[in-house]
Order: structure tokens, then C-alpha cells, then sequence
């Protein structure tokens, strides 16, 4: 497939990370496995790629897509009921496999189920019953089962997200990783409908411990229901700046464009409402190699 984009957006294309694609294998329909989404991000000159999966872990599959394609590419692990929830076996194994993110809950966050209906095409795949993961007891203390999960992370350098949970959640969760040595702290699409930070709270967080927000393009779209106004990823971005942010797509869907076409739609609409070329390259670029190692 040719993706044709105006030569400052494929300059920026190139060398360019996604940090958050959803690939086949999975329990919902995506438009790409990951070999071929490897294949046609080495087309477009990018840097590297992050796929993700809700219920599995990624890091083999993104190792047998390095081997077929020569490309890099690189997983994780969410922390979700199908790997057993706050599960430091799950972790360690994953990061001695390779993983590069470790997500708290996101589709068996409470929260998340709460209000599923946002995200109606995920909650196909939750049952009725499922009441959630919520990771503070009823004093407001994190669950201790966390630290270890902590100390795994820093011992590896490895990146700790937010995933879907609720802010009481991530203001305790960024605190103590960010006590116990991780480095590396990505507040997860903070504008999503269902998370829904507001600029001060986005500030709150970086002061607590994390590095980075991942605004996600995704947001946007139809595939959720309640998309939020391309601008607000702009005013995001500008609210913090571009040191602190990370330009992702969390794309893969049928219903959305193929994920690096769609990164390319993010940049051209970014730069349409004012964005330097040198903040896209910072959030596209520089800070998703820094966070992967690169």
C-alpha cells in the first residue's frame, strides 16, 4: 500500500516510533498482523514500532517480527485478569523475554468496565460479571503486590504505563514507582473520554514521578464513542510541551486507517494547527527512542 503525505510529514514519518499499535493475533479484529505492520513501517523509514495486546503478552511475537523483517519492533504486558492482574511472575517473565512496557490494568481496570460503553467494541470481550481491578484497598494504600512489579520495572529500565485506571490510582501508582527507581513513567491517552485528565491534573502527574503523556490519535476517531476534537491533542501538547509528550496512534483497528498512515495524519494535522517540525520530531522520534533505549 502507497501512503502518500507532503514531504515534511514523510520526513517526519521517518525515523518516527509508534509506541501503542494494536496488531494481529487477538481476540478483536485488527487490520494488520504484526509481520506485515513490521513490513510497511520499514517502508516508510520509520525507527521502530510498540505493538500491544490487552489479554497476552507481546514480547515473542515481537521478537519473531524482528527476526522475519529485520525491523525493529517491541511488546509488553498488561496487567489484565487473562495474565493473572498484579502478577510479578508474569512480569519478570516477560521482561527477561524482552518487553519493553508493562501496563497496569486497562480493559479489567474497574474503571475501564465502568464505562465500558466508550469503548463499546471492547466490552464484546468482557463478561457481564466482571467486576474489575482496582489497585487500592479502602484506606487509599496501593496494593503492596505492586512494588515488587516496581522493582522489576527499574531493574530492567524498562517503561511502567498507566493503562485505564482511575487517578487516584495512577497518583499513587506513579509516586511509588517513581520512589522505587523506575525512570520510565507514561500516563497513558490522559484525554480519552474515559480518562479524561485535565491539563492540571496532567501537571500533577509529572510532578508525582512520570515523564511523559501519550497523547493517541485514536481518541479521535469513530472507533470510540465519545471521540474528542483533534485540537484538544494540540492544546494537550502545548499545555506541557513537547519534552514531556509522546505522539502514539494506539492504532489498528478495521475501522481506522492502517497505523503508520494514520501516524502521518496525526503529524500533518498537528503541524495544520501550529506545531513545529521540531516538537513533532521530539515527541515522534526522540522521546519514544530515549524510552525503548534506542
Amino acid at each position: 500500500m502507497e501512503l502518500r503525505f507532503e514531504t515534511r510529514v514523510l520526513g517526519l514519518l521517518e525515523g518516527a516510533v509508534d509506541m501503542h499499535i494494536h496488531s494481529a493475533p487477538d481476540v478483536y479484529p485488527r487490520i494488520m498482523n504484526d509481520i506485515d505492520l513490521a513490513r510497511q513501517a520499514q517502508k516508510m523509514g520509520m525507527r521502530a514500532i510498540v505493538i500491544k495486546n490487552h489479554f497476552a503478552p507481546t514480547a515473542g511475537r515481537a521478537a519473531l517480527a524482528t527476526a522475519e523483517t529485520g525491523f525493529p519492533v517491541f511488546g509488553g504486558l498488561a496487567l489484565n485478569l487473562s495474565i493473572g492482574g498484579i502478577n510479578r511472575h508474569a512480569v519478570d517473565v516477560a521482561l527477561k523475554m524482552g518487553a519493553k512496557v508493562i501496563w497496569l490494568p486497562t480493559l479489567h481496570a474497574k474503571k475501564f468496565i465502568q464505562n465500558k460503553s466508550h469503548v463499546a467494541n471492547l466490552a464484546t470481550e468482557l463478561a457481564d460479571d466482571l467486576k474489575g481491578l482496582y489497585l487500592l484497598d479502602g484506606e487509599g494504600a496501593l496494593n503492596p503486590k505492586l512494588y515488587e512489579i516496581f522493582d522489576l520495572i527499574a531493574k530492567r529500565d524498562a517503561i511502567l504505563a498507566t493503562g485505564h485506571i482511575t487517578i487516584e490510582e495512577a497518583r499513587a501508582s506513579i509516586k511509588a514507582a517513581a520512589e522505587r527507581g523506575v525512570r520510565k513513567i507514561v500516563v497513558t491517552h490522559p484525554l480519552a473520554s474515559f480518562v479524561n485528565y485535565s491539563v492540571e491534573e496532567m501537571k500533577e502527574m509529572i510532578d508525582l514521578g512520570a515523564t511523559h503523556m501519550e497523547h493517541v490519535y485514536n481518541d479521535t476517531t469513530r472507533q470510540v464513542g465519545h471521540p474528542i476534537p483533534r485540537k484538544a491533542l494540540f492544546e494537550g501538547i502545548k499545555a506541557l510541551g513537547s519534552e514531556r509528550c509522546v505522539m502514539a496512534t494506539d492504532s489498528g483497528q478495521w475501522l481506522n486507517p492502517v497505523p503508520a498512515q494514520q501516524l502521518g495524519i496525526y503529524i500533518k494535522d498537528m503541524l495544520g494547527y501550529g506545531l513545529s517540525e521540531n516538537d513533532i520530531r521530539i515527541m515522534v522520534q526522540d522521546n519514544p527512542c530515549k524510552l525503548l533505549g534506542l
